[in-house]
Order: structure tokens, then sequence, then C-alpha cells
């Protein structure tokens, strides 16, 4: 049945209230929307057709006299998703359903010698998991960038030469259904938003401290400032004017405290000079460094390598604290390999704490982490299709 576009405006804002509070009845989506019971049975009548909802059956709270509600929520597995992270580090595939539960995932680490080759190396793997995916029959693919999408070019816009020569043509050509593009931390955002109950309801922001540094926030349930490609760029924050000189011709900026490339940067420096670094057991070579063996030496009490991290974590809190008085975030999520060490976790939650000192009488934001997996933004990508697809 084709819908005219008042029902689909009223089919987008009943499901926008499902994803966002469900189980809930159907006079309670009416009092949400605004929409008259009688519309909202007619609407939830053809999801349940769809099998896109379902009865959960009557509320529980024993204490209401009367006829119990009926309690409404998505349904599992209605439609499948197919979500790719881009990454220095990797390339993560992820099948989802329309409720974010995992179905197939892969893992690709191509090394720094494979960078000339990225284009090859990412078809193969593409065509290999679209294959791996044809049974649940996907029904839009979403792509997680380190930066965002020029649509002209079909390439990645950003500053760093590692994509200078990666180009999104030939997905066009082997997947011919819906293709969405965003920046992987929006997509992390978005996914949030729909998947996550802690978050739901809430103003949040997510803190991506990966090779590069971005924020995105959801505000009254939407994307902040997605129409400025500058908004959410707090890598590029100054931190400390007379600080090291930063790719963007700046001084002293956040990343150049706080990202893994320069805490990697910094560490190969500590490799070179000291002789008493664990890193020198732990690691044949300096190319070798990554984040892991960055986080054994902590572990181990490397005094040098302490120094960059807990230096990382000072410049990180202040960036945070800032972040609280620029927009009205109720929870703050953190975001990165980084925190595979908790105890990094825990000082940053004190240095923030340490640094509130305006209208102490303010409830304090909340600062959770979310675990780190290299699937977090592939995932993430088939959060941006739902979206897209379901809610727009």
């Amino acid at each position: 049945m084709k819908l005219t576009k008042i029902q689909k405006e009223r089919r987008l804002k009943v499901l926008e209230v499902l994803y966002n509070k469900s189980p809930i009845s159907r006079i309670d989506i009416a009092k949400e929307t605004g929409i008259t019971p009688a519309t909202i049975s007619d609407i939830t009548g053809q999801l349940i057709e769809e099998k896109l909802i379902h009865e959960l059956g009557e509320e529980s709270d024993s204490n209401k006299s009367g006829r119990k509600k009926i309690l409404l929520t998505i349904s599992n597995q209605h439609s499948f998703y197919m979500g790719i992270e881009l990454s220095e580090k990797f390339f993560s595939f992820a099948l989802c359903d329309n409720n974010g539960h995992l179905q197939e995932q892969k893992v690709i680490e191509p090394t720094r010698l494979e960078k000339n080759s990225l284009n090859d190396i990412f078809y193969q793997h593409f065509q290999d998991f679209l294959k791996q995916c044809s049974p649940y029959q996907p029904v839009a693919l979403g792509i997680a960038l380190p930066g965002h999408f020029q649509a002209e070019l079909k390439k990645i816009q950003t500053n760093n030469p590692f994509w200078k020569d990666f180009s999104f043509d030939k997905v066009f050509e082997l997947f011919n259904k819906p293709i969405y593009f965003s920046n992987n931390v929006e997509c992390l955002a978005i996914s949030e938003r729909l998947f996550n109950p802690q978050v739901k309801l809430e103003n949040f922001s997510i803190l991506h401290v990966g090779r590069g540094m971005f924020c995105s926030s959801i505000y009254n349930g939407k994307l902040y400032g997605n129409e400025n490609i500058l908004v959410g760029e707090v890598g590029h924050i100054v931190v400390h004017p007379d600080g090291e000189l930063c790719e963007c011709g700046k001084r002293g900026c956040l990343q150049t405290y706080a990202s893994e490339a320069w805490i990697i940067k910094k560490s190969e420096i500590l490799y070179n000079n000291s002789e008493t670094t664990y890193l020198r057991q732990l690691c044949p070579i300096n190319e070798k460094l990554s984040v892991d063996t960055i986080l054994n030496a902590y572990q181990l009490g490397d005094e040098g390598v302490i120094n960059i991290l807990h230096n990382a974590i000072k410049y990180l809190a202040i960036t945070i604290n800032n972040i609280a008085m620029m927009i009205d975030t109720h929870h703050i999520i953190i975001h990165g390999q980084l925190f595979d060490e908790p105890q990094l976790f825990t000082l940053l939650k004190e240095q923030v704490e340490k640094n509130i000192i305006l209208l102490s009488s303010v409830s304090k934001q909340k600062l959770s982490l979310k675990p780190y997996h290299p699937t977090n933004g592939a995932i993430a990508a088939c959060g941006l299709c739902v979206e897209q697809t379901l809610l727009r």
C-alpha cells in the first residue's frame, strides 16, 4: 500500500518513539506523538503485519486498576544491514539486524607495507563478506569513515595522506542497494542513540580517541552540527599554545598529546633515546610499536610511557570539561583502545572531577566507557543504515 506524505511522517514518528521508548503502549505513543489513538492503532497494526514490531503483552504494574495496557516493542531480525569501518589499523565488516544485534563479522588488519594496495585489499574482502552475508539479503550498506564523504569524487575527505588514493567507485558496482556514508564517530553516536538503553532519552556526546580524535553529540534526539564538518574536530582544539606543531599548522592541539598517532610517535622517540624503557624489551624495532605494546609498558611501570599517557589524560580531561560548557550534554561516552587499560579511565574520571570549578551545585555529567572492539565502528555503520532506512 502506497502511503501519503502525512502517513509517512506519522509512521516515522511512531517508529522514532518505539526505538527510543519501547516497550510502550499504543495510548502512550499517542501522547508522545500527538497522533490520535485510532490512527496509532492503524499504524501499529500495519507495523505488526510487517513484523517490524510485536506485542509483548500486558504491562506488569500491579498497582494500577482497570484494563492494562498492551506493550509494543521493535522486533528482532525484521531486516539486516551491512556495516563497514575504515581505519588505518584495520578494515572491519559487520552484519546486524534492525536492533543492532551482530550476526556476522570480519576484521582485516593490513600492514603498513600494504597501504599502496589498499583498494585491492579492501575490495577482495568486501566481496568475500558480501558472499558471506548473501543469505541475510541485507537491505542497505553503511560505511563509517575516518573523515567525511566527498560524494562528487567518491573519496574520503581527510588531511591524512594514507587515504589519498582510496576510492569507493567499485562499492557502487558491487552493491546495488542503498549505501550511506558518515564519519565513524557520528555513526557511533547514532547507533548509541538507537541501541543503547542507557542513553536513548539523553543528550549525550561520544568522544573517540584513536589514530585521530573526534567528538559527536546527540542533542534533542538528533545529530548535532552535522551540516558543519568542523563540528566535532576536538583533536584540533588548542590545549597548550606553546606545544608541538600539529599537521594542521597550529601548535599544541589536543591530538598532539592524546591521539594514538602522536602517543606512538612520542613512544618511538622514547624507544630511540632511553636505554631503560620497557618498550625495547617488548618490541624488536620501534616501527612495530603499537597501542598494545605501549599499554603493556605502562602496566610494567615504564616511567617514560607513564608520563606520555598521564599527560594525554590531563589534556583530555580539560577538553571534556570544556565540552560540558559548550553543549548541553548529560552524558559523555569515551571510546578508544587506550582505555583497555582500566587505570587510565579511572585517572580520567578523577581529573575531570578535579577540574570542575564552576557552578558546583549543577549535577555532574555522567562519564562512561564504551568497551573498545574493532567491530564497533562497523556495527555503528549498521545503525546509520537503520536510521536512514527506517527512521527517515
